[in-house]
């Protein structure tokens, strides 16, 4: 992916992209509401028109557009629950709260997992739904300070300590390297209540909403397929893996090459997982089982 700012008049910035695949995009990109404008000669407009693999191409020079814009020209074009930084503070955050203070924040979310394995009734929102079925637990976290206020950007400065090192192993459990972060300190001002989102296999998806503490849009939301939590040693070591892993889907959906401490296989995006299983643009990248063939999202 490649992308030029020509020029920005009145919060409207025009941008140019070339995909993964050649081809050259004109995009307008409004400095607060996003994407305005979008034209592509080699793929049609209309989206209907398209192939699966066309509209990918499509989403994925959208989402590299509001990301170069924000990181060109630092305004908050990228939605925060998909921006890679943000998602980084997360990580920060999670992974070194207390024992205790993890189980306040998220031990309502492991619970509501393990009800799936226990034995216990699953209580679910949806009159029609089964436990069975797909069902993607979410809880939205909310930082302080704000992640993209941050100079360098927070993921930068992360990836700073790898420099050097390009064959770094991919980020896991253990390896986050804490110790050398002091300067990236981020808390964990409050989390929502717990969102049920429902897949019937059908085409057909539903979601129920927690209670939202705050008046602001949340940084992050954690969004995990049931499974039993008792199979991992650490449901805080997951939960940090996780964000990793969502880490990687951003930039996947971009069109760009994780990262390399972000090259790790595991559940990461409800979104990414969509894309990865149904778009051949993508591997399988949200399952540990899978071949990979390559990290780039073509």
């Amino acid at each position: 992916m490649n992308a030029k700012i020509e020029g920005e008049s009145e919060g409207f910035l025009k941008i140019y992209v070339e995909d993964n695949k050649g081809a050259k995009h004109d995009l307008t990109v409004h400095n607060t509401s996003g994407i305005e404008y979008h034209s592509c000669d080699e793929i049609a407009n209309n989206p209907a028109l398209r192939t699966r693999e066309e509209c990918e191409r499509v989403d994925q020079t959208r989402r590299y557009a509001r990301w170069h814009v924000y990181r060109e020209r630092g305004y908050d074009t990228v939605p925060p629950t998909e921006n890679p930084d943000r998602l980084m503070a997360a990580l920060l955050g999670s992974a070194t709260l207390s024992e205790t203070a993890f189980e306040e924040q998220f031990g309502d979310l492991e619970e509501r997992l393990q009800q799936h394995y226990d034995g216990s009734s699953v209580d679910l929102p949806f009159p029609d739904a089964d436990p069975d079925d797909a069902i993607v637990y979410q809880k939205d976290v909310y930082l302080e300070p704000d992640p993209i206020k941050l100079e360098p950007p927070v993921l930068e400065q992360f990836l700073g300590r790898f420099e050097g090192d390009p064959d770094s192993p991919a980020l896991d459990d253990g390896d986050i390297p804490l110790d050398q972060m002091d300067d990236l300190e981020f808390e964990i001002e409050a989390v929502s209540g717990i969102h049920t989102l429902h897949n019937d296999g059908q085409g057909t998806e539903q979601t129920d909403y927690g209670e939202q503490p705050l008046d602001r849009e949340p940084d992050v939301r954690i969004e995990l397929m049931a499974f039993d939590p008792a199979s991992v040693d650490s449901f805080q070591h997951y939960i940090v893996s996780h964000l990793a892993y969502q880490i990687r889907d951003r930039f996947l959906l971009m069109g760009v090459k994780p990262p390399v401490p972000f090259r790790a296989q595991g559940w990461g995006t409800y979104e990414g997982f969509q894309c990865q299983k149904f778009c051949s643009l993508y591997d399988e990248y949200w399952s540990s089982e899978a071949t990979i063939q390559s990290w780039e999202p073509w």
